[in-house]
């Protein structure tokens, strides 16, 4: 008899904002910190620094949430981003330059312009685009990557907010999420 190679998900990683988000909206628990809310239009936030493991599962599916304060321009993108670093130290040894911190706070690379953020943005590892629907202050939820491999064990999300309006002060149901795909026979 022939074996089936077949895959299940595991325990998600996920960035939220702390004192708002509920897990009891989207089904995930959130692991760390990402605040998202008012993220101005063509400006970048970049997350708590994860340890995904020694050994951890060769891809992972990044979904993702967002919700708009007003009604954007359709197809507006939210960028995401990943910076991964070999070591677990903050500050240290980060994907993007500099001013990639470890820790949840606003990426403000070369002084925070927005040609400085899409300069370097090309430093990291891109995972893919939320483009949002006309629609403000709802949740819009979307997989934006099926099989996404960090390079490296730590890491941590940067978003870009390069739609035409600033995320919602309202993130309760905002997050980014790593689920691993665990491959099983």
């Amino acid at each position: 008899m022939s074996e089936i190679l077949t895959n299940t998900s595991g325990t998600p990683f996920c960035w939220a904002q702390t004192a708002q988000y509920d897990s009891a909206r989207t089904g995930i628990a959130k692991t760390h910190n990402l605040n998202l809310a008012s993220l101005a239009a063509n400006a970048a936030r970049q997350a708590d620094k994860a340890d995904l493991g020694d050994h951890r599962p060769g891809g992972y599916v990044v979904k993702a949430a967002v919700r708009m304060v007003a009604t954007p321009t359709a197809g507006g993108p939210i960028e995401y981003y990943w910076s991964s670093s070999p070591v677990a130290g903050l500050n240290t040894a980060n994907t993007g330059g500099v001013s990639v911190s470890g820790y949840d706070a606003a990426w403000n690379p070369g002084g925070a312009a927005e040609a400085d953020i899409d300069e370097w943005k090309q430093q990291l590892s891109f995972v893919g685009v939320l483009p949002v629907a006309a629609d403000g202050e709802i949740d819009q939820v979307k997989v934006i990557n099926s099989y996404f491999t960090p390079p490296e064990r730590y890491g941590q999300f940067i978003i870009k907010n390069d739609a035409s309006t600033a995320v919602s002060a309202s993130v309760s149901g905002v997050y980014v999420a790593l689920i691993p795909v665990i491959d099983e026979i």
